[in-house]
């Protein structure tokens, strides 16, 4: 396993996040929803959709020799978290949890929330994260949705 390494995300890895991005919803999230849900997931989505976190300061990146993820926060939430799917499973997505969390105690946030695939939720209960609720998922005016898990995460107090 090559060194993972950590860096805030600049406005020249735009493309590259949206190609991560792709990957991973369309490799590991296949097996908890359909073509059309994976369809409606990322219509609309470019490299664009990331610029306004990156110039923010707010999502970071995982990368070897390549770009295997990254995580974006939005003041207490956890707002996107995808590894590529050949890349899932090697620690990449705990590292990536791990500094968003990080950043957002740091902010002076008691709780983190994020809102989890059906993919994911287990991931983030093995970090303490607890379920909350359910939801759906659109983009735009689709009839089309996927299933949600609302978490949350308290921070103990130091």
């Amino acid at each position: 396993m090559k060194k993972i390494l950590l860096r805030a995300a600049t406005q020249q890895d735009a493309e590259s996040i949206f190609a991560v991005h792709q990957n991973s919803v369309e490799n590991l999230c296949n097996a908890d929803y359909g073509p059309e849900q994976i369809a409606m997931w990322l219509d609309g989505r470019s490299p664009e959709t990331y610029r306004a976190a990156i110039a923010a300061g707010t999502l970071w990146l995982a990368y070897t020799d390549t770009l295997q993820g990254f995580v974006e926060i939005d003041g207490h939430e956890i707002s996107k978290l995808f590894v590529r799917g050949d890349a899932a499973g090697q620690g990449i997505g705990a590292r990536l949890l791990s500094e968003a969390l990080q950043h957002i105690q740091h902010a002076g946030h008691a709780k983190a929330y994020l809102e989890a695939t059906l993919t994911a939720e287990r991931f983030y209960a093995a970090f303490g994260f607890r379920k909350i609720g359910e939801g759906r998922f659109s983009r735009g005016n689709s009839p089309v949705s996927i299933e949600i898990i609302k978490m949350e995460r308290a921070f103990q107090e130091t």
